[in-house]
């Protein structure tokens, strides 16, 4: 009988310890856009600031706030995780893959599945919350579904992608 409690007692330390841990990680916090610094991110458009709000993009969890120049296009492209946008400011066209462009403004909100192609081009200066529940990356596709170069992407909209040693 006293065996059974020891993995027992051990599994609830493990527990309270994983507990206590999440908690130093899970500090409220308080942003205003206006305090975000924005950087580029190698393998996207020039065009395209990120500022992270919360979380690690390379880790698990992570909330970005991204700022678009008027007329840059992120072309087709998926990502490994579910993908959640909800719209500040100004106007994206929005297109998912095999589907029609539809506008999203202010307040407006987009799921997407991991691994579903999709793209998007700022109508007019625009900002907007991106939240994944997992590491960020991209993968550009083709008209197929193939995967591509960021360059060869985004060669047919006139952007150029941020090289990994300019960072």
């Amino acid at each position: 009988m006293r065996r059974e409690r020891v993995p027992v007692i051990g599994v609830i330390v493990l527990i309270a310890a994983f507990s206590v841990a999440q908690q130093s990680t899970q500090q409220p916090m308080i942003t205003n856009s206006g305090q975000a610094k924005f950087v580029s991110v190698p393998r996207l458009p020039e065009c395209a600031g990120f500022a992270v709000e919360h979380g690690d993009p390379k880790g698990a969890n992570s909330v970005t706030l991204i700022n678009l120049a008027s007329g840059c296009t992120v072309p087709m492209h998926w990502h490994s995780t579910a993908e959640e946008l909800t719209f500040v400011s100004g106007t994206v066209q929005f297109q998912m893959q095999g589907g029609q462009s539809q506008n999203v403004s202010s307040g407006g909100y987009v799921y997407m599945p991991a691994h579903h192609g999709h793209q998007l081009t700022c109508a007019n200066g625009c900002s907007f919350y991106r939240i994944l529940n997992g590491p960020a990356d991209i993968h550009y596709i083709d008209a197929a579904g193939n995967e591509i170069s960021p360059e060869s992407a985004m060669a047919a909209f006139g952007e150029r992608p941020v090289s990994a040693v300019a960072q």
